[in-house]
């Protein structure tokens, strides 16, 4: 963001000795207005039916690259529980709609007009409902203070686009406007007050549902916990934006206490009712949707496998397949697309700065496929490739490998090896692999957890275990107490995804 739409602020015009201001700065100053949270002047181009239409729109594509956990019940659990909350905010009338996304990662978000997902990797993580109203709460914050849209004025005031945003490694950003899947949205980072006055209405919003807001501080500490056992990885980027977790807490904190006791009497945490909610959720990386053993990723629930190159850095998002060479010049980008082969090439290659070059009919281990070559101007130069389509079982996918123009021919075998490597997956073992989930147990004497660990087995360590209870190692567990277990058994090789925190 410039520096002019970082400092521009709403303010009146004194029109003496001024000379005609231009027509975007005129129309900008014309367009500041009462932000409906805060009852604050803010900045703002973009007009409610707008913001709707765009949140629609960008629902559409989280739901077409991010898969809905399928699970009914809890879908309509939460959605329930947000609602509930929404109906309390200054913006009632939004068409809200809470979902939960098939994602390990412990993350939530907000588009415009009133579109909240969590995944169902953060659901894990909570003990309680309250917990989950002051998340879901938090997220309402963001659209009711209209964080996104001042965020997309400044953008438009400053002369920038929106563009695309990358969710690849950062070695790998630069090539992310060709790879991801025009997501801007999601990664326009709020600032440091938006996320703070984002807090501060979670707060609200959990109250005046009768929610005991307390509850926020937890969550706050489990992402604390979660970052300190990662050593501090795991955090992308735009986290840095972030206050810190503490100094969350201490300002969740100086809140809490300006709220008379009287008003914290009677509300709820319903810690029973949530955890019943969250057995045999799903727990981390689920291997049906992928899973690597080496250099091969292997796909149970679409039967397939591919070989990406050895010493590349590899991830398994939600909605492609991603290789990074080592010097970080090249990537090989894997993902479903649409309307068979012919058409998606099609597709690809009559976007606007894509050049096609020796398209041609052919095949992939047997698979009908179009293939071809590709130049793509981008803001950071002009990338050259190889582009395959290919239809496999009632799907059609696609191919990318690129890199800088002048590198194509250094990389053209890598690329071809990786496309011509796919091939159907037979091995019995993947194709039966199971995911881990969450077990509750009732503790039945007192316990520790450590103890608990000792006799109990988990593919989780005893730390892992803690943080997902909210509890410590030593802490003392009384006879009743509901515990959250993980059983099952982790795949043979690695998975691509991770449980650390994105929450945001």
């Amino acid at each position: 963001m410039s520096r002019e739409g970082r400092s521009f602020r709403c303010r009146r015009i004194q029109r003496r000795g001024l000379p005609i201001l231009t027509l975007g700065l005129a129309a900008a100053f014309a367009a500041c207005a009462t932000n409906p949270a805060t009852g604050k002047r803010m900045l703002s181009l973009v007009s409610e039916s707008q913001e709707i239409s765009l949140g629609r729109s960008y629902s559409q594509q989280v739901e077409a690259t991010m898969s809905i956990y399928d699970d009914v019940e809890l879908q309509a659990y939460v959605e329930r529980v947000g609602q509930s909350l929404a109906a309390t905010s200054e913006r009632p009338d939004l068409p809200w709609s809470f979902k939960i996304v098939d994602d390990p990662v412990v993350n939530a978000f907000a588009l415009p007009g009133g579109f909240i997902y969590v995944t169902r990797g953060i659901l894990t993580y909570f003990d309680s409902e309250a917990e989950l109203a002051s998340v879901v709460g938090h997220e309402i914050g963001h659209v009711t203070a209209r964080h996104s849209v001042e965020q997309m004025s400044r953008a438009q005031l400053g002369g920038l686009v929106l563009g695309v945003g990358s969710a690849l490694s950062r070695g790998v950003q630069r090539f992310g406007g060709l790879a991801q899947s025009g997501l801007g949205v999601l990664f326009l980072s709020y600032s440091r007050g938006d996320e703070r006055q984002a807090d501060a209405l979670g707060v609200r919003y959990a109250l005046r549902d009768g929610y005991d807001p307390r509850e926020a501080i937890k969550v706050h500490e489990m992402l604390g916990r979660q970052t300190a056992a990662r050593g501090g990885s795991g955090v992308p980027a735009w986290l840095s934006t972030h206050p810190s977790s503490a100094d969350r807490i201490d300002r969740l904190r100086q809140q809490l206490d300006t709220i008379p006791a009287s008003a914290l009497t009677g509300t709820r945490i319903l810690a029973d009712e949530y955890l019943r909610h969250v057995d045999g959720v799903v727990f981390g990386t689920n291997p049906r949707q992928g899973f690597f053993e080496g250099e091969v990723f292997k796909h149970p629930d679409l039967a397939f496998q591919l070989t990406l190159p050895r010493g590349w850095q590899t991830e398994n998002l939600p909605q492609a397949v991603i290789a990074q060479s080592p010097d970080n010049d090249a990537v090989i980008e894997f993902k479903l697309a649409s309307g068979g082969h012919a058409a998606a090439a099609r597709d690809f290659f009559s976007q606007d700065g894509v050049r096609q070059r020796n398209v041609s009919e052919g095949s992939v281990h047997g698979f009908p496929a179009t293939l071809g070559e590709f130049e793509a101007r981008t803001n950071n130069g002009t990338l050259a490739g190889l582009a395959t389509f290919f239809d496999y079982d009632g799907h059609t996918y696609r191919v990318l490998g690129y890199t800088t123009s002048d590198r194509l021919e250094t990389y053209r075998p890598t690329f071809s090896a990786a496309t011509n490597s796919f091939d159907r997956l037979t091995d019995r073992a993947a194709l039966e692999v199971q995911p881990l989930r969450i077990k509750l147990v009732t503790v039945q004497r007192s316990t520790t957890l450590a103890r608990m660990v000792a006799g109990r087995p988990s593919p989780l360590n005893g730390e892992d275990l803690a943080i997902l209870n909210g509890i410590a190692l030593s802490d003392p567990i009384e006879p009743g107490r509901t515990i959250k277990w993980v059983v099952g058994e982790r795949p043979p090789g690695r998975s691509s995804n991770t449980s650390g925190s994105d929450a945001r």
